[in-house]
Order: structure tokens, then C-alpha cells, then sequence
């Protein structure tokens, strides 16, 4: 292992540790705990009584000598729909509020100059930071994924197959890399203000914007929510036919997906659905249409993180290792 990596690694142990010490994890951890127990609990309730009736009817079928069964209309990970919103929203606060802290407990407990002092550019300090926060939330993710399945399996009382354990890692994944980037946002306002408080509520600002109002601007325009349970399910429309529907409003369509184009929470929103099967319309596809299917919002995600990972470097080597007065 190079020098350099031994630094990263240094200053990525330094951070996590931090959020042990201080408890923040602890906190975090009991937070996202409570809320993905309390959601899957809620989807849970009437699953497992429905999962019984069929399970009554394929018994009742295999005793009549039926071939042909139809198969189960019950998707055990679409319990978790409510799991990843409350990650979609909350997720994201607590990622700008770590990437907050990381710049504010730098700066009260004045390390920058320590570090400066010692050969560590502040590119490696930049990295580090962002793999600290990055273990952090594989914690927080790898808890909520252990809830979510121990709820499906305790509450719903049905199982997870492989395949759809494999969906489901890519899920969490993708949560990973929807909270490093809100930790990034969180660490560049910080870094880049005079006062810490004041790029946090920038920071907020912008999550205000990007997770809460064009996601919503962009539900309200679509056409399929003007009725309850879907104006193409009204209308009995499969797939196919909604795309010939909206084949007729093509301009109207390209503005409403250009809103939520902006929203790096609506690119997570679909890949996380797809994989967990929220969506019915996903649900007969196996998982190389479901990537190939998302793949734009595979993109986005990863496009976002790795240009606020570059702003995040510039924004650290931006920063004085002192300032007038010895402050901030």
C-alpha cells in the first residue's frame, strides 16, 4: 500500500471513529433502525394474511391436478417501498449533517493547520473524509437492510429468493452512493462559507429544492397519478399502451421529465423501486432489463457523486490552513 493510501486510510478511520465517539452513530443507527422497523411494520399489516390465501389456492389447485398455477400477485420486497422513501428524505438530511460535521469538528477543534503541518495534501484529506462518511452510511444501510428483511420474513412471513436478495444489495447500494452524495453537498457548504451554520442551511436549501419540491412538481404533472391507483391502470393500459398514450403529448411529457431530470432523489426513487419491485410493471422482468432499464439512472447517480467528490477536493484545497486571527 502506497504512502497515500495510508493517509486516506488514516483520515477515513479518524472520521469514523469521531462519529463512534461522539455517538452520533449510535444515534443514527437507533433513528434508522426505528423508522425502517416502523415501515416495514405498517406494509406488513394484511400481507400475511393475502400470502396465506394463496398459498391455500395453490395447495387447493395442486389437490385438483391443476399444471398451470397462477403465479403469486404478492412482491415480499415491495414492503420496503416505505423503508427507502424515509431513506430518500431522512437519508439525506442526516448525509448533509455528516458532511457538516466533518468540516465543523475540524474547525472547533482546529486540525487543519495539524494537518497541514504533516505531508498530506488536501486531496487525501478530501478522500478520506468522503470514505469515513462512505462507512458510515454502509453501517447505517447494512442495519436497515438486516430490519427490512427480518420484517418481511417476521411480519409478512415470506422469504427473500436470491435474485431478489441480489436486487435488493443494489438498492442499498445505491443508497450508499445517494448518501455520500448529499455528504459531499453538506461538506462542500461548510467548507466553502465563512460561517459553518450558513452552508449548512445552503446545504438545506438545496435538499429543500432537490428532494422535496421538483420530485413533487414532477408527480403532479404526471398524467398517471390524476387517479387513485393510476390513470393507466384505470384505463386498463399496459406498458406498451401508456407509451402510445403518451406518444400524443410529447411536448408536455419532455417538460415534466425535464423537472424531475433535476432531481437527483427521483434517479434513486426509480432505481430503488425497480429493484424492489414497487412498481408491478417491473415485476415480470428479470434483473439485465431491470440495470439495462435504469441504466440512465445508474449514470446519474454515479455522475452526481463524482462531480461533487471533485468539487469536495477543490473545495479543501481552497481553504486556508489558517485564518486571520487564527480562526476559521
Amino acid at each position: 500500500m502506497s504512502d497515500s493510501a495510508r493517509r486516506v486510510l488514516v483520515i477515513a478511520r479518524h472520521e469514523y471513529r469521531a462519529a463512534v465517539r461522539s455517538r452520533v452513530l449510535l444515534v443514527l443507527l437507533v433513528l434508522v433502525v426505528v423508522v425502517t422497523a416502523v415501515a416495514v411494520h405498517n406494509a406488513t399489516a394484511g400481507y400475511a394474511a393475502r400470502l396465506a390465501e394463496y398459498e391455500a389456492y395453490r395447495a387447493a389447485a395442486r389437490a385438483a391436478g391443476l399444471d398451470r398455477i397462477a403465479p403469486s400477485p404478492l412482491a415480499p420486497l415491495s414492503l420496503l417501498r416505505g423503508a427507502f422513501e424515509y431513506l430518500e428524505i431522512i437519508g439525506a438530511v442526516i448525509a448533509i449533517a455528516t458532511g457538516y460535521l466533518t468540516v465543523s469538528r475540524e474547525r472547533s477543534n482546529r486540525t487543519l493547520p495539524l494537518l497541514r503541518s504533516r505531508p498530506m495534501t488536501s486531496s487525501e484529506q478530501a478522500t478520506g473524509a468522503f470514505l469515513g462518511a462512505l462507512g458510515l452510511f454502509a453501517t447505517l444501510t447494512l442495519a436497515a437492510a438486516v430490519v427490512g428483511v427480518i420484517g418481511i420474513t417476521w411480519g409478512g412471513h415470506d422469504r427473500i429468493s436470491p435474485g431478489e436478495g441480489l436486487q435488493l444489495t443494489l438498492a442499498y447500494l445505491a443508497t450508499l452512493l445517494y448518501l455520500g452524495a448529499f455528504s459531499c453537498l453538506g461538506a462542500i457548504a461548510a467548507a466553502v462559507s465563512r460561517n459553518a451554520a450558513n452552508g449548512l442551511t445552503a446545504a438545506l436549501g438545496v435538499w429543500l429544492v432537490v428532494v422535496l419540491v421538483l420530485p413533487q412538481v414532477g408527480d403532479t404533472m404526471d398524467a398517471d397519478n390524476q387517479l387513485p391507483g393510476g390513470l393507466f391502470q384505470a384505463l386498463t393500459l399496459d406498458h406498451d399502451g401508456e407509451v402510445t398514450v403518451l406518444s400524443h403529448f410529447t411536448g408536455y411529457e419532455r417538460v415534466r421529465t425535464g423537472v424531475e431530470e433535476l432531481s437527483l432523489s427521483k434517479h434513486y426513487e426509480r432505481f430503488a423501486f425497480a429493484m424492489s419491485d414497487v412498481k408491478e410493471r417491473y415485476r415480470p422482468f428479470d434483473l439485465p432489463w431491470l440495470l439495462h432499464e435504469t441504466r440512465h439512472d445508474i449514470w446519474w447517480l454515479l455522475g452526481t457523486v463524482a462531480a461533487l467528490f471533485l468539487a469536495l477536493r477543490r473545495a479543501f484545497a481552497s481553504r486556508p490552513a489558517t485564518a486571520p486571527g487564527g480562526g476559521p
